[in-house]
């Protein structure tokens, strides 16, 4: 297999690479949702016991795994983090290894970020030449923004006396080898929303015998979007989106339905906007549905607060990288992105860097969550070389 900056990757390293892509493959042929991962955990604890590492905990984070490499010497810890959970979407990929379960795949990436994950573990277990410890934290139910909570709340990072937390997350706008970071802001905060619209339903010909819910909610998914383009200020960045929306049947085009419901998300980075747009939100629809006779239901959660990179520390890891693999390979400011990513909260606690890894080619064009998206096996040796040598790096300065 064709190895990305083969002359700059760990020897080592190297000689895995089709091993790396064989536990991939195999990954994304067994996706799992949430907290049910349960096979992914055993394939998890088992490579590793195969590779000598032993300190690991399956108990503290339902559906997740914690793994520990100690350095042959005292020192800080560090702790590298992947999610691990699939997406309820098809697989459309076509691949040899395409998920084998109907309604799931991994199609962010999450395959490809366990098995970096893996590998540096091995590597550190292998050469563990270095002050202090690794924390390996394999985390359930990213995709849900539930997963990176329970891990802060399970006090894992306290219980490890974690100093920095690293992650990085597969990037199809990136040139495949290309290394991006960002100091400061770097991915959204994210808040989820469900409103249940309750009319009165009736004959389609005789209309004002009944209640509408489709007028109401017509007429919200309109107003909505003033809440961005008239309320948040033009130069932050911030996006609400109305992502579904279901009333009646579409064989009975004669029946004005009960209840329409529809559901969305809103992103932003400033935290006064974020309370700016749920408030507005909800005055709106609220009005709306009454306007109309009537009644709204709303849930709106706020999952995960918005990434941001610590700026010092993603100084010294942009050098450490541009170091190891070239400069021309490195990109120290890439643009901000209205996706999101719970690795949020870990930063909340600590000093903490999301790092974007650059996949596009020729057979690699499409976007995460679209169901043909594959990960590409190509990059996995230069992750597995950059967090071993990240953490190695750190330590010693830390230590």
């Amino acid at each position: 297999m064709q190895i990305v900056h083969a002359d700059r990757v760990l020897p080592e390293v190297a000689e895995w690479a089709d091993e790396l892509a064989q536990i991939r493959r195999e990954i994304h042929r067994n996706p799992e949702l949430r907290f049910d991962t349960e096979k992914t955990v055993e394939r998890i604890v088992t490579l590793l016991k195969q590779w000598g590492v032993t300190q690991i905990d399956v108990d503290t984070v339902p559906g997740g795994v914690v793994a520990v490499v100690e350095g042959n010497r005292p020192g800080v810890t560090v702790a590298v983090r992947a999610d691990i959970d699939a997406l309820p979407m098809p697989d459309m990929s076509g691949s040899a290894w395409a998920s084998c379960c109907d309604g799931r795949a991994h199609t962010c990436g999450h395959d490809g970020h366990q098995t970096w994950l893996m590998g540096t573990l091995r590597h550190l277990q292998a050469y563990n030449n270095f002050p202090g410890r690794v924390v390996g934290i394999f985390q359930p139910a990213e995709e849900t923004g539930e997963g990176a909570l329970k891990v802060v709340q399970a006090g894992v990072l306290e219980q490890y006396d974690v100093k920095e937390i690293y992650a990085a997350h597969t990037e199809p706008n990136l040139d495949k080898g290309t290394i991006g970071f960002k100091e400061g802001p770097l991915q959204a905060s994210v808040d989820m929303w469900w409103v249940d619209i309750e009319g009165l339903g009736t004959h389609g010909g005789r209309p004002h015998l009944g209640i509408d819910p489709i007028v109401a909610g017509a007429q919200i998914v309109s107003a909505v979007q003033t809440v961005v383009s008239r309320r948040v200020n033009p130069i932050e960045p911030a996006v609400l989106s109305v992502c579904s929306i279901n009333a009646g049947r579409y064989e009975a085009g004669n029946v004005v339905p009960q209840r329409l419901t529809m559901s969305g998300t809103s992103r932003l980075f400033a935290p006064a906007m974020r309370d700016l747009v749920e408030t507005k939100f909800r005055q709106l629809v609220t009005t709306i549905a009454e306007a109309n006779d009537c009644t709204a239901t709303i849930r709106y959660d706020r999952c995960a607060p918005a990434v941001n990179n610590d700026p010092a520390l993603t100084r010294t890891l942009v050098a450490i990288a541009q170091e190891a693999f070239g400069a021309e390979n490195i990109n120290p400011a890439i643009d901000a992105m209205l996706s999101s990513e719970d690795f949020s909260h870990y930063q909340q606690k600590v000093p903490g860097v999301m790092i974007r890894i650059g996949v596009r080619d020729e057979s690699h064009t499409l976007s995460v969550h679209h169901p043909g998206f594959d990960f590409n096996d190509e990059v996995l040796p230069m992750v597995v070389s950059m967090f071993s040598l990240i953490t190695r790096r750190r330590l010693e300065a830390l230590s």
